[in-house]
Order: structure tokens, then C-alpha cells, then sequence
């Protein structure tokens, strides 16, 4: 894999990219890159005040067609529904990406409107649930691709069934431990989604990316519930230890556009332990192969969101 920085992102005029949490780090910096090279770029934000900033930012970044704001709370499963009509609406029902990269990491025990731990509902059901609603728009797209966000955390997450069930429900919670596995769990759907993908015929690709140690404000989650001056405190030191966010979104813009990416990739930076540096392949944890704990997870996504993956996608 050669040195690859955004000035290697290829033509997107005439596509249209959906990226989730895109109202600042990763996220805005993603949908920055792709709107200045052309796409149509769909935000996901939660917040009016911050989406209506960075739908300016982006807006001053593009180069073709403007951006879009998507109201979604991914921990709301009737949030999720409602975004994914409307992302189908303003995308004319043809999507070439979809980027997964909304998430929190480690808060204060929390539960989502449907009563399931924030983090599970976040980071791995709501998206789930999102993109299985938006496959039809997307499955048979001409080198379109659905990347998922995942985290060198992943490395701590290995689980079992009986540990799952007891994590969508908030039990004996521990927020690292649970962050290490809800990273973990998005790198098995991811796989699963793929090898699901393959055997429909569908166009799309399935991959994952992480971003190493970037300064993103993910952190302050961590100390959401502590004072104002450890908040500073623990900010400022992240940002020390990291590498700078136009840097750690590299990964996830090469696992979204690069012309020699393949299939069920997993991307990261590839120094200093996958903490910094340029695009490179990544290494996952075995237990993130599992085809048994993959296809454990599907059956939760359905359970808990009723929302399934057809046997076939419907390509038109």
C-alpha cells in the first residue's frame, strides 16, 4: 500500500456519501474531503446548532453539490427510521457510501429511549439498523461501499453470548470494558454484512476502519460526569497523545474511496502500533472472525430492532 493522503482521494462528482457523526472530528473532517472532491455528502447530526455548523464548513468545502443535514440520534431507534426515509428521499434512493463512524466511547452508565445500554445502542445497533434500512438503496451501486468505524480498543473485547446479553441491558457495566466490546461487535457485523453482501450478488463492499489515538473530542465522554476542570484537564492531555484529525480520517477516507481497497479490508495507520501514521492493512483480534459470535450479533440486531436482513437484497 503506497503513501496515501487525501490528495489520493479519486473523482466523487456525481456521488452522493451519508456519514454519521459528522458534526466535528473524524466525521466533519470525512465529509470536508469528500464534498471538496465532488460528492454529495449527507450529515448526520443530532444537535441543530452544531449540524448547522457543519453544514456551513462543508458547504464552504464543496466542490459540486451541497451538503445535507439528516437528523438522527443513532441510540433512537425511531430517530433511525426516520433519518433513513430521509436520507433515501434526498439521495433519490442511490447511495455510493455509507460511512459508520457516529459513536461514544466510555461514558456514565446511560440507557437509550428503548431502554438499552447507550453504548451497545449507539455504537453497534443503531447503525446496524441504519444501514439495513438504507441496502436498498445502496446494494446495487457500481463500487459503492460501507465502511465501519471500529477502534484499537477492539483488542479488549472479546465476548461471549451470555456476556452480551447481559451488556445490551447495562448489567455489571464497566464503560471501558463495554467500549472495548461494542468496538469488537462492529468489526464482526462488518465482516458478516460482508460475507452477506457476497453471497447476494450485490455491488457494494463491506469494509472497517480505525483512526489509531486521534484527537477527536470522543474523549470528553469519558469525564462527561466529572468537573469542568478535569474536563479541560483530561482534553488537553488527549491532544497531546494524538495525532491530529486530518491524519487518524485517512484510514476511513481510504476505506471509502480507494481505487485498490478491496473487500472486508480493515484499515488503519500503520506506525507506532497502528497509533499514527498513513493508511495501511490493520490487524484485527481473531475472535473478531468469529463466524459464530457474527452471526450471534445478527440475530440481535434483529430481535432487539425487528428490522432484518432480507434473504436477497432487492437490486433493481
Amino acid at each position: 500500500m503506497y503513501p496515501w493522503t487525501d490528495k489520493n482521494v479519486p473523482d466523487q462528482r456525481g456521488r452522493t456519501a451519508l456519514v454519521t457523526g459528522a458534526t466535528s472530528g473524524l466525521g466533519l473532517r470525512v465529509a470536508e474531503v469528500l464534498a471538496h472532491r465532488g460528492a454529495r455528502v449527507l450529515i448526520s447530526s443530532r444537535n441543530a446548532e452544531r449540524g448547522a455548523a457543519a453544514l456551513q464548513r462543508v458547504g464552504d468545502a464543496a466542490s459540486d453539490a451541497p451538503p445535507q443535514i439528516i437528523d438522527l440520534d443513532l441510540g433512537d431507534l425511531d430517530s433511525v427510521h426516520l433519518a433513513a426515509e430521509a436520507v433515501r428521499m434526498y439521495s433519490d434512493d442511490r447511495l455510493d457510501l455509507i460511512i459508520n463512524n457516529a459513536g461514544i466511547m466510555a461514558p456514565p452508565l446511560g440507557f437509550s429511549p428503548n431502554g438499552l445500554e447507550l453504548q451497545w445502542a449507539t455504537n453497534v445497533i443503531g447503525p446496524a439498523a441504519l444501514t439495513r434500512l438504507l441496502l436498498p438503496a445502496i446494494v446495487d451501486v457500481p463500487r459503492s461501499r460501507i465502511v465501519t468505524v471500529s477502534s484499537l480498543a477492539h483488542f479488549g473485547g472479546a465476548f461471549t453470548a451470555a456476556r452480551l446479553d447481559g451488556d445490551v441491558l447495562g448489567e455489571d457495566y464497566h464503560r471501558f470494558a463495554v467500549y472495548a466490546r461494542t468496538k469488537m461487535a462492529d468489526l464482526l457485523l462488518s465482516r458478516e454484512l460482508e460475507r452477506y453482501l457476497r453471497r447476494s450478488g450485490a455491488e457494494t463492499a463491506s469494509l472497517a476502519a480505525h483512526p489509531g489515538l486521534t484527537g477527536t473530542n470522543i474523549a470528553a465522554s469519558v469525564v462527561a460526569d466529572q468537573p469542568e476542570s478535569v474536563q479541560r484537564a483530561v482534553t488537553a492531555a488527549y491532544a497531546l497523545l494524538t495525532q491530529p484529525v486530518e491524519r487518524g480520517a485517512l484510514p476511513l477516507l481510504y476505506a471509502a474511496t480507494a481505487l485498490h481497497a478491496r473487500a472486508a479490508q480493515y484499515i488503519g495507520p500503520r506506525w507506532l502500533f497502528e497509533t499514527r501514521g498513513l493508511p495501511a492493512a490493520a490487524a484485527r483480534h481473531p475472535a473478531a472472525r468469529s463466524n459464530m459470535m457474527g452471526g450471534v450479533l445478527q440475530r440481535m440486531v434483529t430481535e432487539l430492532t425487528g428490522i432484518g436482513l432480507p434473504a436477497t437484497p432487492t437490486l433493481r
